[in-house]
């Protein structure tokens, strides 16, 4: 393969895999707690360079480099809008650094969505199900007969008892893996808020930290770097297929 066929080819795959990722963000522009990716390109060493063959900076053919790679994501950990909403079981954290805890079977999430509902059992769970911990470590759970109040910094109150929610905070946001949506796995222990920090405010919701202005822009500008890279593919194929015809010829 021509070696500026291969850069463009790289480019392109590149780019697209942006495009991907941009377009996820754009979906979940309405998703509560959301938090953007970043896709991170890297330009890339030729491979004399990266074999050791050949050191970088000489000058040579060996420094036009060989495209881009695509490193890891990286999570945009921004704080989205706060809004109130009026539901007495949708929760916002007003600072960046605390998570909510959830249980999914016998692992437990993390979250900065607090679109939270009792089911009919009384326990409380989020929008896809997953049971919401206590700081207690244990599901939060009424008794759906009877009537609760919420009360400030993030404690139910029911017939004299009262429960609040977990509030974790992870040492590192290194240490949270995205596992879709608004959820993040834990890859470390965390700590949780101390009870002086909770600063939690009932009837009130995080939204998106997506920005739909700056991503449709972003959007725009990957999908006119993929065409451009697909352009320089169709032109260098246009013009081997021109010398080959003239070699041929000749």
């Amino acid at each position: 393969m021509p070696y500026g066929v291969y850069l463009s080819a790289a480019g392109a795959q590149a780019q697209s895999h942006r495009l991907q990722q941009v377009s996820n963000n754009l979906a979940n522009v309405e998703t509560p707690g959301f938090k953007p990716s970043e896709t991170i390109l890297q330009a890339r060493f030729s491979e004399l360079i990266e074999q050791g063959a050949v050191s970088p900076g000489l000058g040579g053919a060996d420094d036009i480099g060989g495209g881009v790679t695509i490193q890891a994501e990286q999570t945009q950990f921004k704080v989205g809008a706060i809004r109130t909403t009026g539901r007495e079981t949708d929760f916002a954290i007003h600072d960046k650094d605390s998570f909510f805890v959830l249980q999914r079977g016998d692992q437990q999430l993390l979250s900065r969505a607090g679109d939270f509902l009792f089911d009919n059992t009384g326990k409380l769970v989020n929008s896809g199900g997953d049971l919401v911990l206590g700081s207690d470590g244990n599901p939060i759970q009424i008794d759906p007969k009877k009537s609760f109040q919420v009360g400030p910094q993030g404690r139910i109150h029911q017939a004299g008892a009262s429960r609040e929610l977990m509030l974790a905070r992870p040492r590192n946001l290194g240490d949270l893996a995205n596992v879709g949506g608004n959820l993040f796995r834990p890859l470390a222990e965390f700590d949780l808020a101390p009870s002086n920090e909770r600063n939690v405010i009932a009837g009130s919701l995080e939204h998106s930290a997506v920005s739909p202005t700056g991503t449709m822009m972003e959007m725009i500008e990957t999908t006119r770097a993929f065409e451009a890279n697909v352009q320089m593919i169709k032109n260098q194929d246009s013009v081997m297929g021109s010398l080959i015809g003239r070699v041929l010829k000749s």
